[in-house]
């Protein structure tokens, strides 16, 4: 196997801390886990734009920023904020649990967009507007 497509032992200890959550390094800085490896501060540069250390590093985030347990801990979190009065919080809470968008209505026409009249695209936009009105009310009750 090409030694450009393995990573050293050095090298996997420093991929494993960069994909720890900066709060949970130990060490803290890049410098001074340049020293536990015993490596100088360029030394990680170098090894950061090797193409298999990138390709191996964005695998690693990917399936950390993707797990499904992450997900829930911060939907979680956003819950427990909004319950406490906070906005934003909710509304990006209803947002990602797709509870605040908009139903999807679909609109049927043989013709072009661009063929129809201002009265008879304003018909459609009034039909489709009380369409909603009507669905509204029917959720409200």
């Amino acid at each position: 196997m090409n030694e450009e497509q393995i990573l050293t032992n050095p090298q996997e200890k420093y991929l494993d801390w960069l994909c720890l959550a900066p709060s949970e390094r130990e060490p803290k800085t890049k410098v001074a886990m340049a020293l536990l490896l015993e490596v100088d501060n360029k030394t990680l540069r170098r090894w950061e734009k090797k193409t298999i250390f990138r390709d191996i590093w964005e695998q690693r985030v990917n399936a950390i920023q993707g797990s499904p347990e992450r997900t829930h801990r911060l939907l979680d979190t956003l819950y427990e904020r909004a319950l406490g009065g906070d906005v934003k919080s909710a509304a990006l809470y209803l947002q990602a649990t797709n509870r605040m968008a908009p139903p999807t209505i679909e609109v049927k026409s043989d013709r072009k967009v661009s063929d129809l009249s201002d009265a008879e695209l304003d018909a459609m936009i009034a039909a489709m507007a009380a369409h909603e009105k009507d669905s509204r009310k029917l959720k409200a009750v």
